[in-house]
């Protein structure tokens, strides 16, 4: 009879009197069918209590002795004996289950939910979950509002097409984006193919009070499509940056930063950490706060578009000397991450020399993803970002993107525009565009159109169902970063990775890069979710 009290009550007990923890104990000895529990409800008194107190020590204490403990191990036998009845001892789970194949036959596809099985197929692969290895926080998933993304999401369509579309891009119907880069001032993307910052000033005069800045040039459609953004998720994390320090403030003089010559000139840091905090007020005034900044973009790299030579050596000075100061000194307490480019070297030189004051490394993914693994092991307190990631030069595909980021320790994964025409475009000449790149939406000029395609579909299959604020749990992975000669990526093969989110819910998405369907069985405690992948499929897999 003892071991019927046993199977029947947790160790504890489990109520307003009781530890918190201990319900969660007894929820997973029951899913795992170790013990069962029941519910003890009623009107406010003390004969709940007292009844679980009662069978709490005959549980823990031996055969019953007391009248009423042996009268209520005689209701909770026959209690004990329905439940078993009526259940099995191992409940199974059921997953939601949403597909994406690249050709679009499946796009964000709900699949009919299917139940966790007691043996894994004989022909699977075993992906194991455990959610008590946990890892980062992810802040989100998105891309950047560009000038150009700007201009085509808010100009370019008509008022009920621009709803729909960014309704589709940020809403929960959506696929709720919510890690957005906005340029400080002109990039290479720019809708009118003209360089620009907020605080031009003609050749030979300077600015070093901001007595002339202005962000006007945002106002007419950059400032309305992130206000647009914000009103459809409040939760959207904005990560900010320049490309190009105004040009009075360059060694050079211009916009560019051909052959490394735009350098900042160290007289003007000061007026540079300024540049940084009018921006930062300027758009906290209209309704777009600014959650993060970096300080300048792929700072080691020849562009004849705007671009500023800000190396790792020069951050180790201006952050800890000018920016840090200035921020605090306006009341502005945001993180401040660096390199915003490629080079190990670089992330580690910064952080030997501003380690204390800078929040992360923001990288691009354009040497492989396994770098961001050997920054964490080194300088495991660092966040770690992918700030740019574009599927069109790289060989990542957005799932996997997504995927290996995250794999590597990104708290955020940010694909390049949100929104670019069919040509790639418009951009500043002498850049060309990129022909093999896509906005996670295309807009049309010529119909005012817009086009959701594979990126769109692929990339929300993670950033639909990753709650911010989730944690990634352990899973196993079946492939393998490479980085060799020039080349990197992921090896072929299913591609995976997993999340707890704060509701509770945890999340599987895994991504077959073969053209081969291949079959995995997702093992959670003892059971396992058997299902067959297409090729070039994507598919998330949802439980509670």
């Amino acid at each position: 009879m003892v071991g019927v009290l046993d199977r029947v009550l947790c160790p504890r007990l489990v109520g307003r009197e009781g530890p918190p923890f201990a319900l969660e104990d007894a929820l997973l000895a029951a899913h795992r069918g170790e013990s069962r529990l029941v519910a003890l409800g009623g009107e406010a008194g003390p004969g709940k209590t007292r009844l679980a107190s009662e069978l709490a020590k005959g549980a823990h204490g031996g055969t019953p002795t007391t009248p009423l403990q042996l009268r209520l191990l005689a209701l909770m036998a026959a209690m004990f004996l329905l439940l078993a009845l009526g259940a099995p001892a191992d409940a199974a789970l059921r997953a939601q289950i949403t597909q994406t194949k690249a050709n679009l036959s499946d796009a964000l596809t709900a699949k009919r939910p299917r139940a966790f099985a007691a043996t894994a197929a004989s022909d699977a692969a075993v992906i194991t979950v455990n959610p008590s290895l946990r890892y980062q926080r992810i802040i989100g998933f998105g891309a950047a509002m560009t000038d150009t993304s700007a201009w085509l999401l808010h100009d370019e369509l008509s008022p009920a097409a621009r709803a729909s579309t960014m309704a589709a891009l940020f809403s929960r119907a959506g696929i709720h984006l919510s890690f957005v880069h906005i340029p400080i001032a002109a990039s290479d993307f720019t809708a009118a193919g003209t360089p620009y910052t907020y605080d031009d000033m003609p050749p030979g005069e300077s600015d070093p009070s901001m007595a002339h800045f202005s962000i006007a040039h945002d106002e007419p459609y950059v400032i309305p499509a992130l206000t647009q953004m914000l009103s459809l998720n409040r939760e959207v994390f904005t990560l900010a940056n320049p490309w190009t320090a105004p040009p009075w403030m360059k060694a050079n003089g211009l916009y560019n930063n051909l052959h490394l010559a735009g350098t900042v000139l160290p007289q003007y840091y000061p007026a540079l950490a300024r540049y940084f905090v009018r921006f930062i007020e300027e758009y906290a005034a209209r309704g777009v706060p600014i959650d993060a900044i970096s300080m300048m973009n792929e700072p080691n790299a020849l562009s004849a578009w705007p671009g500023t030579a800000l190396t790792a050596a020069d951050q180790t000075q201006f952050l800890p000397q000018y920016l840090a100061p200035a921020l605090n000194d306006a009341g502005l307490h945001l993180p401040v991450f660096g390199l915003d480019g490629t080079h190990l070297a670089d992330a580690r030189t910064l952080l030997q020399g501003a380690g204390n004051v800078v929040t992360g490394i923001a990288f691009h993914c354009y040497q492989g993803m396994g770098v961001m693994t050997r920054l964490h092991y080194e300088y495991p307190g660092q966040t770690i970002l992918v700030s740019e990631c574009s599927p069109g030069i790289s060989p990542y595909t957005p799932a996997e993107a997504a995927i290996d980021a995250t794999r590597n320790w990104a708290a955020g994964v940010q694909l390049w525009n949100l929104a670019l025409d069919p040509a790639g475009g418009p951009v500043q000449a002498p850049n060309g565009g990129c022909g093999s790149c896509t906005g996670i939406v295309t807009v049309d000029e010529q119909t005012h159109s817009a086009t959701l395609g594979r990126t769109f579909y692929e990339f929300g299959q993670i950033s639909k169902y990753v709650q911010p604020r989730a944690q990634r749990i352990f899973s196993t992975r079946l492939v393998s970063d490479f980085a060799a000669r020039g080349h990197y990526g992921v090896t072929p093969g299913v591609d995976d990775v997993a999340f707890a989110n704060p509701d509770g819910s945890k999340v599987l998405i895994a991504y077959n890069d073969t053209p081969h369907a291949s079959r995995v069985a997702i093992k959670y405690r003892s059971q396992y979710l058997n299902w067959t992948l297409p090729g070039h499929s994507t598919v998330t897999f949802r439980w509670n």
